[in-house]
């Protein structure tokens, strides 16, 4: 459970930099820095979901 909640914890962090990295950044660069930010942030919540004991997302996916 610990390497779970690391994971996540290192997602949301690399989440957070793409989004404030982008802020600095202009045209393609920034559209980029965003996707990836929402990329992790995807990650981040499916972690924290299962943490949680929610269904695994690619279930929630399927419906």
């Amino acid at each position: 459970m610990s390497d779970l909640l690391r994971l996540r914890d290192e997602y949301h962090g690399l989440a957070k930099r793409c989004k404030a990295e982008a802020l600095k950044c202009r045209g393609d660069k920034a559209a980029e820095l965003r996707g990836q930010a929402r990329a992790y942030e995807g990650v981040w919540l499916d972690l924290d979901d299962m943490i949680n004991g929610k269904e695994h997302p690619s279930a929630r996916r399927r419906g």
